[in-house]
């Protein structure tokens, strides 16, 4: 017997999507951002871009793009902290409009609608949406830019161009991978038209060259970081097969997008790619000529360096949710043509929830296992905050420590030149097996000869489903911590006073 349909399955516009998906963003970011304990060693250096006498300057790759944003807020006295990780759940948000344009030009409303639904649902960008880093900044820049590429490409809009060269010198500012986006925007826009030569290259000039002068000052850095991964530095670290580096990097890449972004979104990801790669059209053009050019090139510089995170896959997510969308809706519409019976319905329905489901679960397991990562350094840190005021303070990590104690801090001198570290009567001393794996011979040699009393002592637990602060020096943001997602990581931070000698210990 045939079925028949009972009823026309009701489906949100335009304006109830955008309304309801801007209710869950800020449903599950605004009451969870005090959440984590701590920021990252990069967050830091965030809050402390501008304040290089506060806290030593760095030696990583940050630009100034997210910095800037978070000391205008500081200059309106908000909490810096707070301040950041607002910025980091707007960004985040904001990404959600691109993400819609551009898939809107592939699937049909409610199926855009489920794209940024699971985008907001994601593990990298619900976690990095709750720090004070530039990520959520970097990758709304940067898709936006490539969606105001994908309309010049096919719609020939010259306003949509000058938006994309504004966005494309943000993402620019914020990460070096913006600079990917340059030959693109100067093609496309030259390619338009041959009237306004002259007010596109100075509005290039003008827009692009604070980023140009921002990467000047860190050139040097990222060229070390490259060098490192070719095996073209000296030390202990040295990489001595690079092609070894690489192929391991590949291997990563490849095989954890399986486990970051579910194993059920990575494989609709896969057969959608395969769809879109054979559409005809403009839209089928521009993803092989804007989109995969550039996502290759992202995919190739991120093979290099030594250093590998999770969240280094973050402007990944959005082509991956993009695919793994066209996939599901060729998929259900190639079902049964007759729509809206009750088995169809089912089964799209069950099939989604178990989607979005997973990525809901696997989000909140990595924000309760990862929410007190750095908290031990934090609170020791805090600490250090009410003893005696002038007292010297000497410890085996700055910036941080520095930064949330508000005290001047000294490096332990045997961690910068040959020389014993030998403290004097009423120094303190603050220690962190992060940075001191061998914390325990350490602190006996400070209670036995140097007379140390233990003050203060905290810890913090982290199971760093993604890639985390790890016990093992050699695993710390190396592609073998992959191995260790599930196995937790104890931290200790300790505050030691050397006492005054007795005076039989002084004869």
């Amino acid at each position: 017997m045939r079925e028949t349909k009972p009823f026309i399955p009701r489906q949100l516009n335009e304006a109830q999507w955008a309304w309801f998906l801007a209710f869950m963003g800020l449903l599950t970011r605004l009451p969870m951002l005090r959440l984590c304990s701590a920021e990252t060693t990069d967050g830091v250096f965030c809050l402390t871009y501008f304040s290089p006498d506060f806290v030593q300057t760095p030696r990583f790759i940050i630009l100034p793009g997210y910095p800037a944003l978070v000391w205008l807020g500081q200059q309106m006295g908000l909490p810096g902290w707070l301040w950041g990780r607002l910025l980091s759940t707007f960004a985040g948000l904001l990404f959600l409009i691109p993400l819609w344009k551009l898939s809107r030009r592939w699937v049909p409303v409610e199926m855009s609608g489920l794209i940024c639904l699971m985008a907001i649902f994601s593990p990298l960008l619900w976690f990095w949406s709750l720090k004070v880093m530039p990520d959520t900044l970097f990758l709304m820049a940067f898709w936006w830019c490539l969606e105001r590429l994908t309309v010049v490409y096919l719609d020939k809009n010259p306003a949509s161009w000058w938006q994309a060269c504004f966005l494309g010198a943000l993402a620019a500012s914020t990460r070096p991978e913006g600079f990917l986006l340059i030959p693109w925007v100067l093609i496309l826009g030259f390619g338009l038209s041959p009237k306004g030569l002259w007010q596109k290259v100075v509005g290039i000039i003008l827009v692009w060259s604070a980023p140009v002068y921002f990467m000047s000052q860190k050139l040097l850095l990222l060229l070390s970081a490259y060098q490192e991964g070719m095996g073209l530095t000296e030390g202990e670290g040295r990489i001595h097969f690079p092609i070894l580096n690489f192929i391991d990097h590949l291997y990563a890449y490849l095989s954890q997008p399986l486990y970051v972004f579910s194993p059920l979104v990575f494989w609709f990801a896969v057969l959608g790619l395969a769809k879109m790669t054979r559409r005809l059209g403009g839209e089928g053009e521009a993803l092989k000529k804007i989109l995969f050019q550039i996502f290759i090139l992202l995919f190739l510089s991120r093979l290099i360096p030594v250093t590998f995170q999770d969240r280094h896959m973050l402007p990944f997510l959005p082509l991956i949710l993009l695919a793994a969308g066209y996939h599901l809706e060729v998929f259900f519409g190639s079902l049964d043509k007759g729509k809206g019976t009750i088995r169809i319905l089912f089964f799209r329905n069950a099939l989604l929830t178990l989607c979005i489901g997973w990525l809901a679960l696997f989000s909140a397991a990595v924000l309760i296992s990862q929410n007190d990562s750095f908290g031990d350094i934090k609170r020791s840190a805090q600490y250090l905050a009410t003893i005696p005021p002038g007292a010297p303070i000497y410890s085996d990590e700055i910036p941080k420590t520095q930064f949330w104690s508000g005290r001047k801090i000294q490096l332990m001198a045997h961690l910068t030149e040959n020389a014993p570290f030998i403290p004097k009567p009423g120094d303190y001393i603050v220690l962190h097996s992060f940075y001191l794996p061998r914390l325990s011979a350490f602190e006996r040699h400070l209670i036995e000869v140097d007379h140390a009393e233990l003050v203060h002592d905290d810890q913090s637990m982290v199971v760093p489903l993604l890639t985390d602060v790890m016990e093992e020096p050699s695993l710390q943001n190396r592609t073998a911590a992959t191995a260790f997602r599930f196995v937790p990581q104890f931290f200790h931070s300790r505050v030691y006073h050397i006492g005054e000698e007795t005076p039989k210990e002084k004869s």
